[in-house]
């Protein structure tokens, strides 16, 4: 397999768009308990994008916030 950037040949990147907390606990292959204890470790940082531990939705600048801390999926 040869490697492009940081995706395998074929391999498609993680669409960077508005995801519910369960579809990127999916994208994760993690329960949604797990992924949400993950993403309260940023709470604070989370707070400036209007975050609150209640969203369900996290909007795309959420989502490229945590692909920069976790890594993506």
């Amino acid at each position: 397999m040869e490697k492009q950037g940081t995706y395998f040949t074929g391999e498609a990147p993680v669409k960077l768009r508005a995801y519910y907390k369960y579809e990127l606990a999916a994208l994760y292959n993690v329960c949604t308990k797990t992924f949400s204890s993950w993403i309260h470790m940023y709470l604070e940082e989370l707070k400036q994008f209007g975050y609150k531990k209640s969203t369900k939705l996290l909007r795309p600048e959420v989502v490229r916030f945590l692909f920069e801390r976790l890594g993506e999926p």
